[in-house]
C-alpha cells in the first residue's frame, strides 16, 4: 500500500499543542498529502497588521501574529504556533478525518482574522504557489545555543515543509529576526546570524 493511501485511511488523534518532536506520528502521516488550504488567522485586521507591524500588505500572511491552519485533501486540519518557554514552534490536530475536533477551531473565532494563501492584496505568488501541492518531506529545525538559558528546553526552532516541485517554507519560531513570534517565512528570510546555529537545513 502506498504512503498516501495509508495516510488517507487512517484516522489521526486528537492532540493539543505541543513541539513537533512530540507529534512526530502527525507530521509523518502528512507526506503525501495535498495541500488544500493555507491560512494565516491573524490578531490584527489585515490593514491593521501593515500599520502595527510595519510591513508591507503582501507580507501580511508571512509575518502577521496569529496562528498557521493547513488543510489537506484528506479531510485532516493542522494548526501550527509557538510557545516562547519552549523556544518552539507548535503543532496540534484542529481537526481529524472523521471531522473531530478537540477544541474551537480558529475558523470559528470571531476575534481572529484570516489571511489566505492565496489573497490577491495580503499575500503574493509565492505562498499561493503551495495550494494544491503534496508535501514531500518536513524537517524538524533546531537551533544551537551556546548559553545554559537555552539547554533545558526544546528550541524546535521550525518545520521546514517541502512540497513536489521542491518549493519549500518555513513555519518559524522568531527566525526572520530573532523574537519570539511565529511567522511563516520563505528560506531565504532566515536572519543571516541564525543561519549558522541551525541544525537540519
Amino acid at each position: 500500500m502506498s504512503l498516501l493511501k495509508k495516510t488517507k485511511s487512517m484516522k489521526t488523534f486528537l492532540y493539543t499543542s505541543d513541539i513537533p518532536s512530540n507529534r512526530s506520528e502527525v507530521l509523518d502521516s502528512l507526506k503525501g498529502l495535498a495541500i488544500l488550504n493555507l491560512t494565516r488567522y491573524s490578531w490584527q485586521p489585515p490593514d491593521r497588521a501593515v500599520l502595527e507591524y510595519g510591513i508591507e500588505a503582501k507580507e501580511v500572511f508571512s509575518l502577521t501574529a496569529g496562528c498557521l491552519i493547513m488543510s489537506f485533501d484528506s479531510g485532516l486540519v493542522i494548526g501550527y504556533g509557538s510557545q516562547p518557554s519552549k523556544n518552539s514552534v507548535t503543532i496540534w490536530v484542529e481537526k481529524n478525518e472523521a471531522a473531530e475536533i478537540s477544541e474551537e477551531l480558529a475558523e470559528e473565532d470571531n476575534e481572529l482574522y484570516p489571511v489566505d494563501a492565496t489573497d490577491a492584496v495580503y499575500s503574493n505568488n509565492f505562498w499561493a504557489r503551495f495550494v494544491g501541492q503534496r508535501i514531500s518531506n518536513i524537517t524538524i529545525l533546531k537551533r544551537s545555543y551556546s548559553s545554559a538559558l537555552y539547554a533545558d528546553i526544546a528550541n524546535e526552532i521550525g518545520l521546514l515543509f517541502e512540497v513536489e516541485d521542491g518549493s519549500k517554507f518555513i513555519a518559524s519560531h522568531g527566525l526572520h529576526d530573532d523574537s519570539d513570534d511565529f511567522s511563516v517565512i520563505q528560506e531565504s528570510q532566515i536572519d543571516n546570524e541564525i543561519r549558522n546555529q541551525i541544525q537540519g537545513l
